[in-house]
């Protein structure tokens, strides 16, 4: 029996655009909490984080078998605009809609339906929480050092991936592939290099060892997109979001190592979680 769940999401931003962030609370239908999802963004408009929020919910929803769900938002604009009723006409929405669309198009139902602020609470904590954190710690990566003496290993994880099973995933699903996996920077770095599956390879590698090293592979509500590296003027680090930032604190870490390496045929890298 498929079981219907409801997800309320909802985003907000600081300045509009501005620091931004989106919160998003995933129910079953008397009302529990089943998963809570939530996540700072550098800069958004309230329009573009109302989408991020809603992107994050239907990625859960399809990375965790769900099928059957209600989408709840007090945004009547994404609700109307998800149902078809509305066009997309701001240029900075379009590709968030397309991929809400064909995030939805691979649930068996779902419902967008809009319901007004007073009973999207949850959501907009989640999403206030999350601004929140972007002011005191405006997307930082996570802390990276030599192990030094009192430092624990908490989490380890190694992947190796084939450079040509990407540039073929890539070449095959295009777009679809790219934005499911990495995010709008990951992508924006990959892409203009001259060997880009080189570079993707790398990255998705990456995200496969940081998952092992948190233990908990694909699952427990983290998605790839909550796995991110970035280049901040030296090596690459790690950058988590969403379910995998929390349990990466779960897991009492403080900072992450990360090594990642690749040739024309292979791309190889390793993930330590440090703690205290």
């Amino acid at each position: 029996m498929t079981v219907r769940v409801i997800a309320y999401v909802d985003g907000g931003s600081r300045g509009n655009p501005g620091p931004a962030g989106y919160g998003v609370s995933i129910e079953d239908e008397d009302g529990r909490v089943i998963d809570e999802l939530n996540g700072a963004i550098d800069a958004a408009t309230s329009n573009g984080a109302e989408y991020r929020g809603l992107i994050a919910a239907l990625e859960y929803l399809v990375a965790n078998g769900r099928r059957d769900a209600t989408i709840r938002s007090d945004s009547e604009l994404l609700t109307r605009q998800m149902r078809g009723e509305y066009r997309v006409r701001q240029p900075e929405l379009a590709a968030l809609h397309a991929r809400a669309g064909e995030l939805a198009s691979r649930l068996g139902r779902v419902r967008f339906e809009h319901v007004p602020r007073e009973r999207n609470r949850r959501a907009d904590a989640l999403a206030n929480a999350a601004m929140d954190g972007a002011a005191e710690s405006p997307a930082r990566p996570l802390p990276a050092a030599n192990v030094g003496r009192g430092d624990l290993v908490v989490g380890i994880g190694i992947d190796i991936e084939e450079v040509a099973r990407v540039e073929d995933i890539a070449t095959r699903y295009g777009d679809r592939f790219i934005r499911r996996i990495f995010t709008e920077d990951e992508a924006a770095y990959c892409l203009r290099r001259r060997m880009p599956a080189q570079h993707l390879a790398a990255r998705f590698s990456a995200k496969e060892a940081a998952m092992k090293a948190l233990g908990t592979g694909r699952s427990r509500g983290v998605l790839w997109r909550d796995v991110e590296v970035v280049r901040a003027g030296g090596p690459p680090q790690l950058r988590l979001h969403g379910g995998a930032r929390r349990r990466f604190e779960t897991l009492g870490a403080t900072g992450a190592l990360l090594t990642m390496t690749h040739s024309r045929a292979l791309a190889v890298a390793q993930v330590i979680l440090l703690g205290r």
